[in-house]
């Protein structure tokens, strides 16, 4: 019995309050991880523009070696010609003005990816599988908008931390990126909106560029009609049929005034 007469309930209301203050500790700890991790993707955003544009050649010129070996480009000068001459089809500031560097791998799949600072890696693969320049320029151009959104270094600066964050603000390029995330960039590194901006902005270049806007768009599709598996420019690159719809509506009434040549007849090795 309690002293007021009241029997006692034990240890019953005790471990309700335990489980109910255990539940509000941690739905805080859960609460303070999102907002931390909104915190770092805004604060990203908002100080990717302040950034200083050698921070972008840094972090290519550092992550260009591993996922663009010397080992696996092609032997053949051909495909790289090739892509040099697609690209030179785009207005300069596709790329934020950077001084492309370019190399087509040795590697089967059907991708590609451009690195903050314009150090654009080409497939062979995806050389092989494009029925027309178009596509290949399709391709590359959304690829070049996010070095010119400079979406890569955004990345970089939500995964590095508050402090060295500042320090690229301020020009600090003297800093080292973990391979994990050097590797990421390469990846499914962009978010939804990310990509959405790149598609925008690829379409854009190209209709500036007089390229008909379709061929991303008509590659996209192809690619996920034709592969048992997801290709690995699809699985980076969701919503394929989203996405090429978009472009359509992007694309529409933009005027064709060149015809690109289709990458035929290239070998790498």
């Amino acid at each position: 019995m309690s002293n007021d007469g009241e029997p006692t309930r034990g240890f019953g209301h005790t471990r309700r309050r335990v489980a109910l203050e255990l539940g509000l500790v941690l739905g805080a700890l859960v609460g303070l991880v999102l907002l931390v991790t909104w915190s770092a993707k805004n604060l990203a955003g908002w100080l990717t523009p302040f950034v200083p544009l050698d921070v972008d050649r840094v972090i290519g010129e550092q992550a260009w070696p591993e996922l663009a070996p010397e080992a696996e480009r092609c032997s053949k000068q051909e495909p790289l010609h090739y892509v040099e001459q697609l690209l030179q089809a785009l207005p300069r500031d596709a790329s934020s003005g950077f001084e492309l560097k370019i190399a087509v791998v040795d590697v089967p799949e059907v991708n590609a990816f451009a690195l903050p600072g314009g150090y654009v890696t080409v497939n062979f693969g995806l050389l092989e599988k494009a029925k027309s320049g178009e596509e290949v320029l399709g391709v590359l151009a959304h690829e070049l908008a996010h070095v010119h959104l400079r979406h890569g270094t955004e990345r970089i600066l939500r995964e590095t931390g508050t402090a060295v964050a500042v320090g690229l603000v301020f020009g600090n390029t003297d800093f080292s990126i973990p391979s994990a995330l050097l590797t990421n960039l390469a990846s499914s590194a962009y978010d939804r909106k990310q990509e959405t901006e790149a598609d925008d902005q690829g379409v854009a270049s190209l209709r500036d560029a007089g390229v008909d806007a379709l061929g991303m768009a008509r590659f996209f599709e192809r690619m996920a009609q034709e592969s048992p598996s997801i290709p690995v420019l699809l699985s980076t690159h969701p919503d394929p049929g989203d996405r090429a719809e978009r472009a359509r509506l992007l694309a529409a009434n933009s005027p064709v005034t060149r015809t690109l040549p289709p990458p035929t007849g290239l070998r790498c090795r």
